[in-house]
């Protein structure tokens, strides 16, 4: 099953045991008022999607940080737990776990313990 598909060519492999969560949160803004008092501003509600993997080639590897390093929005088609069918939207980067050398096979790195958390850019109700 695909969850993932980012730039709408790079389809992440398919991830299990909890490692992969889509859903909504509020996206706000605290504000300091000229009285000392503080209020958070809601701005409406984003999709958040957090995704994990144990072992990822370095082909695959390098194209997905290129899009997750880059700082600009980019397209994600993901599964969410409303629909059957992916969704698609526009996301940021909000965190990356660095991936880790797990070993090399035929002369080609293996990387591990490889996640990010995505932000959808504009806020819904």
């Amino acid at each position: 099953m695909t969850q993932l598909i980012l730039n709408n060519t790079i389809v992440l492999p398919e991830t299990s045991a909890d490692k992969y969560r889509c859903y909504p949160a509020q996206l706000t803004q605290s504000i300091d008022m000229i009285s000392g008092r503080r209020v958070v501003e809601v701005r409406g509600n984003v999709q958040m999607i957090e995704y994990a993997y144990d072992y990822m080639g370095n082909d695959l590897l390098r194209q997905v940080l290129a899009v997750l390093r880059g700082q600009t929005s980019f397209t994600v088609s993901y599964l969410s737990d409303e629909t059957d069918t992916l969704r698609t939207g526009t996301f940021l980067t909000e965190a990356i776990t660095q991936p880790a050398f797990a070993f090399s096979k035929a002369g080609l790195p293996y990387w591990h313990n490889f996640g990010f958390t995505l932000r959808e850019v504009t806020p819904h109700d």
